[in-house]
């Protein structure tokens, strides 16, 4: 890849994908000049230089380019991704516990503009008109080549034309949500209220929105393919944490049963050698249900989970309704003390066979740690 190529991934705007393609890598790489993402140890972005006017001069023998995303589909990526994971969430004063609480919060709006500027995510001091309007100078000026997610072949159409990068014909979509209301599932106030708070983002947006048309009517047509499988990033999901993580609000059982569940997913990993998401989430599924069985016979609890578990539906649908099932039980019976449903007990023996349907020879990572 040549050296004066520069990408300025903004999160949740398909990045991963892109610089993975880029790359030839499974995963995305490590942020630094060329590659401008979220610096993990500090949560602040490192692309504030590049929109900083008196570094103009800087970067404008450099080949730039970003993805921009409609700000209400953004925002509901981001929050589906982040609320689970306690190192972003707890920058968040208070932390929100809903959707709606996440995008009246104080801190959330117009990120993709504090992102660009150099900002910490969730950062107390919030973008402005000025920061905006320096923004859009610096796509006009240098220029930075700017593609819309929502047109994400086009887009890259486009990137290869200005950059030279040349794509794959299939590019492995990465990053693909398990679980999240789609943009226009979402309640008319809440998405209003996205409209209303990220004004700021909006505007962007649309700037690069109406460029990016007159430039699509130029563009070849598109010759790229997407191989989007959610169940080929499974197993690097659940190499990391519980796959119940992503579904349950309920985290006080995932906390207190954490030797199960980890117990569970590195004998599904290691021992039987499972590689299929697939595989994984039906053998996953059944054999939490089973034990419920042993170890809470002919209870409330374990009929109630017998009750959403199905062997006919799609397994994460599935892992996703159990999950629920869970919410509502502890939630309709708050006398309940929790810590008599913590004494599960991992047994290998109610593991059972299945065929593999769509072998996955990938296994990513470290499994999930306390």
């Amino acid at each position: 890849m040549s050296d004066n190529i520069i990408f300025i991934h903004i999160p949740k705007t398909g990045g991963t994908t892109i610089n993975s393609a880029m790359q030839g890598t499974y995963w995305q790489t490590t942020p630094d000049f060329n590659y401008r993402h979220i610096i993990l140890k500090t949560k602040r972005s490192n692309s504030g230089d590049i929109f900083n006017v008196e570094n103009r001069d800087k970067f404008k023998d450099h080949q730039l380019f970003m993805m921009l995303r409609h700000p209400v589909d953004r925002m509901i990526s981001e929050f589906y991704f982040l609320h689970d994971r306690a190192e972003f969430m707890n920058l968040l004063h208070p932390k929100p516990k809903t959707f709606e609480e996440y995008i009246n919060h104080a801190q959330t709006p117009n990120y993709t503009l504090g992102f660009l500027i150099g900002d910490k995510i969730y950062d107390k001091k919030r973008p402005t008109k000025e920061d905006l309007k320096r923004v859009i100078e610096a796509i006009d000026e240098l220029p930075i080549h700017t593609g819309i997610f929502e047109h994400f072949a086009e887009s890259l159409t486009y990137f290869s034309r200005e950059t030279g990068i040349e794509w794959a014909k299939n590019i492995e979509a990465k990053r693909v949500t398990f679980k999240r209301p789609k943009m226009d599932e979402l309640e008319q106030h809440l998405y209003d209220k996205i409209i209303e708070t990220n004004a700021l983002d909006f505007e962007l947006y649309n700037y690069c929105l109406e460029k990016f048309k007159k430039i699509k009517k130029e563009l070849p047509k598109t010759k790229i393919t997407f191989d989007i499988d959610k169940y080929k990033h499974v197993i690097p999901y659940v190499s990391m944490t519980c796959l119940f993580e992503y579904f349950m609000d309920n985290k006080y059982f995932i906390r207190q049963n954490f030797q199960f569940f980890k117990d569970l997913t590195f004998f599904l990993l290691r021992n039987k050698g499972i590689k299929d998401g697939e595989l994984f989430t039906r053998t996953w599924n059944q054999t939490f249900v089973d034990s419920i069985e042993k170890h809470f016979p002919n209870s409330d609890f374990y009929l109630t989970l017998k009750e959403a578990y199905s062997t006919e539906k799609d397994p994460l649908d599935v892992t996703g309704d159990i999950a629920n099932a869970l919410d509502a039980f502890f939630e309709n019976n708050p006398k309940i003390t929790k810590k008599f449903y913590s004494s599960m007990k991992f047994d290998p023996l109610l593991i059972t066979d299945h065929p593999i349907k769509k072998p996955n020879k990938s296994l990513f990572g470290k499994l999930f740690s306390k």
